[in-house]
């Protein structure tokens, strides 16, 4: 198996460290794991690799897309594996840049082994081929439904959407309906559908972060 040289970025300690040494164990070599865009693109300079397994949301600053297409420009065959809790990158924010091209999306619940990761990793770097099943993972919803379910978790009201929008307060409730039923949400009786929208967004991406 070869040994590919590896950065991980991860702003989680607990989680940087254990991936860390997941990597190891699957014959990885982990040139440098920090937890910040600045450190990584640090980090960057002089380093061999073949790859970046990078968190998708960093905190307040660049996002992991931004660090995976900063790293590329220098690094143009570099691998690239995004690991992150939000189960599509959309909901990171929705103006913002693709995926960098060739990269591997990985939600970690959807992680149940660390073979996983070196597989991902042996993808990225083009070693074996792309499982079919292995793709970004997207939740059933348009650009503009996801930032009006971004802006309702936000807790921003229907006419301050509305207006965000250049809409109506009525167009918005319609929306919103819309949504529920693309995420198979049913409502029961008396429930809030703004509470059973927010519930689904953090849903989608862990529990983490918050909305930016």
């Amino acid at each position: 198996m070869r040994h590919i040289a590896v950065l991980l970025v991860e702003d989680n300690d607990f989680t940087r460290s254990t991936v860390a040494a997941a990597l190891e164990n699957e014959g990885c070599r982990v040139v440098a794991a920090v937890r910040t865009a600045r450190e990584a693109m640090h980090q960057a300079r002089g380093l061999a690799m073949d790859c970046v397994l990078v968190d998708l949301h960093l905190g307040t600053g660049p996002s992991g897309i931004d660090v995976a297409h900063a790293l590329r420009r220098d690094h143009p065959d570099l691998g690239v594996v995004f690991l992150t809790s939000y189960s599509d990158p959309r909901l990171l924010a929705t103006e913002q840049l693709d995926l960098p091209a060739g990269s591997v999306y990985l939600v970690k619940n959807d992680v149940h082994s660390t073979g996983q990761l070196r597989q991902a990793i042996d993808v990225a770097c083009g070693l074996v081929a792309r499982p079919k099943s292995m793709r970004a993972g997207t939740v059933p919803l348009t650009d503009m439904q996801v930032e009006m379910l971004r802006l309702v978790a936000a807790g921003l009201t229907n006419a301050e959407i509305a207006r965000r929008r250049v809409v109506t307060e009525r167009a918005v409730e319609t929306a919103l309906t819309r949504i529920l039923r693309r995420l198979e949400i049913e409502p029961a009786e008396g429930e809030n559908h703004r509470v059973l929208l927010t519930q689904a967004y953090y849903s989608m991406i862990g529990g983490a972060g918050a909305v930016q």
